[in-house]
């Protein structure tokens, strides 16, 4: 090096980070609609429906996903909807409005789930309701099962005794290796979905497959 002549610096620390942020959105895919999910629970489903976002490589303006802030009662889960989708739609809140809002309900609270989607038609919120559980949804990555349960726990111990997730707990399961099988999981669903009966009384059953239907058919349209 000739005396007197200063090394070449390379890009500074906020320049790399700038530029990692650039080609993130660059490899995102934003949906014509945009989606609020608020699922019953703060854990499992919230998470599934994040490595979902991930997979499919979703901006985060595409889909919203909330937990239910520990009221997980069909009624509140809804109630809370409707105060995210009133929240984005006021002008003031400098957010876009959603076009589709969904529930993810588990089926389990029987009875008490019809008033909770008489106010959910009324707003235009859709429910996807799984019998017994979220976590029956799951299952169906991995086989078409078609076994009533008493409870969750059963679904759960299910999962684990058969090893498709012999580690799994609410909360802390990574279901980035899950999510790959979503379109097959759909396609047992919807085979094994009676027709004219509500999701809460058929068990098992999983309705999740018609919101899946809807984010795949955006994402195909964005990506076409």
């Amino acid at each position: 090096m000739s005396k007197g002549k200063k090394p070449k610096r390379g890009p500074s620390k906020k320049t790399l980070i700038l530029n990692d942020q650039l080609r993130r959105k660059r490899e995102t895919r934003e949906l014509a609609k945009r989606f609020l999910i608020v699922c019953e629970d703060d854990k499992s489903a919230p998470n599934y429906f994040r490595s979902l976002k991930r997979y499919y490589k979703l901006s985060a303006s595409s889909i919203e996903v909330v937990g239910s802030n520990g009221n997980s009662q069909p009624q509140k889960v809804v109630e809370r909807a409707i105060q995210r989708m009133e929240l984005a739609s006021d002008s003031a809140s400098g957010t876009e409005a959603f076009s589709e809002i969904w529930c993810v309900i588990d089926g389990d609270y029987q009875e008490k789930i019809a008033p909770a989607r008489h106010t959910a038609n009324s707003h235009g919120i859709k429910l996807a309701v799984s019998t017994m559980c979220f976590e029956y949804w799951v299952i169906l990555h991995f086989e078409e099962n078609d076994t009533s349960s008493n409870d969750c726990d059963t679904i759960v111990r299910s999962l684990k005794d058969k090893d498709h997730l012999p580690n799994y707990q609410k909360g802390t399961c990574d279901f980035d290796t899950v999510v790959p099988q979503v379109e097959l999981a759909s396609s047992r669903a919807k085979k094994l979905r009676r027709t004219g009966e509500l999701p809460e009384n058929q068990n098992p059953c999983s309705e999740i497959y018609l919101l899946i239907h809807s984010i795949l058919r955006e994402t195909r349209q964005a990506t076409s």
